[in-house]
């Protein structure tokens, strides 16, 4: 017990070859940094597979489809309300989560909303749309109905993803949640593939595509929630990584492209970190803006590669 709570201050680890000073900056700084990017990078971009297996969508993610900013209104309401919504420290968590299986029933039903029980892959794509917009208009409403400026000045902060608030303490649910929801994934990927067969044969080959789509939709909002809550808003890590990952490995099986987009999205992560502390030497540019300049573009020539091989398919 004693040598356990040595590790944990880092007493035990600390050599001749390092003052305190350093190695507080390494172990209590550094090192959960790192590993809160791990974990970000990992959770959203093996997310951002799993919601193109579930929504029969190639641009289908987490930011993109609203479970990020629904997270991020929940989060929002929990920092910037008086009210004790639960009791702990884990309320921002408890209702990030709230709002991000608020955004994916959104998102799944109103997709559904003419076409009976068959997922389009235009009807998600609008309808997450929608739902980020709503999402990031309830925040917004919120840090104006805000009066402290400070609580306004950290969740305008919070909004632009940053992992700089990374900790020992911070780190363990997350971690939980995506060690959880990995294994779930990885354990499911046969039944991603069925599923993005079609409906009707992932039906007749024995999924219950209902009752699998949403499970599969309540672990991802987990994770991403789990992640929100911490690191804030970090858009189109989900998107681009698996596109990365089935162009590179050459295979579209889930059961290979899971495991591997956790590792990429993992190192993604933690190098677009290191470049928004190194970009500017006097400042830290926020993870979320790094990963826009490169997921933006990314997006837009998914866009046009899929207008064009419409095209083609009708001529």
């Amino acid at each position: 017990m004693i040598l356990r709570k040595q590790l944990l201050s880092g007493d035990a680890l600390v050599s001749e070859l390092w003052s305190k000073a350093q190695f507080h900056i390494v172990w209590d700084i550094r090192v959960p940094r790192v590993l809160m990017g791990m974990l970000t990078g990992a959770g959203l971009a093996m997310c951002g597979a799993v919601m193109q297996a579930l929504v029969l969508n190639p641009i289908a993610d987490p930011f993109i489809l609203g479970v990020s900013s629904g997270a991020s209104a929940g989060a929002a309401l929990a920092l910037l309300t008086p009210v004790a919504w639960f009791g702990g420290t884990g309320q921002v968590t408890i209702m990030a989560f709230l709002g991000a299986i608020a955004a994916s029933v959104l998102v799944y039903t109103m997709s559904l909303i003419g076409s009976g029980t068959r997922l389009q892959a235009v009807a998600v794509l609008l309808s997450g749309t929608a739902v980020n917009a709503i999402m990031t208009a309830v925040t917004n409403f919120l840090i104006f109905l805000a009066k402290s400026p400070e609580s306004i000045a950290t969740v305008y902060y919070w909004q632009m993803g940053s992992l700089a608030s990374a900790q020992w303490q911070t780190l363990f649910l997350p971690m939980r949640a995506v060690i959880v929801g990995a294994v779930i994934f990885m354990l499911c990927g046969t039944r991603f593939n069925l599923l993005m067969m079609g409906d009707e044969d992932a039906i007749a080959l024995g999924v219950r595509v209902h009752r699998f789509r949403t499970l599969m939709m309540l672990v991802v909002a987990l994770v991403v929630a789990s992640l929100v809550s911490v690191v804030g808003v970090i858009g189109f890590v989900g998107l681009m990584i698996p596109h990365l990952v089935r162009m590179l490995i050459g295979a579209s099986d889930n059961r290979i492209v899971i495991p591997v987009c956790v590792l990429m999205g993992a190192l993604y992560i933690i190098w677009a970190d290191a470049g928004a502390r190194g970009l500017f030497e006097s400042v830290e540019v926020p993870l979320g803006i790094i990963t826009a300049f490169i997921g933006a573009p990314f997006f837009v020539s998914l866009l046009l590669r899929q207008r064009l091989i419409g095209k083609g398919g009708g001529a």
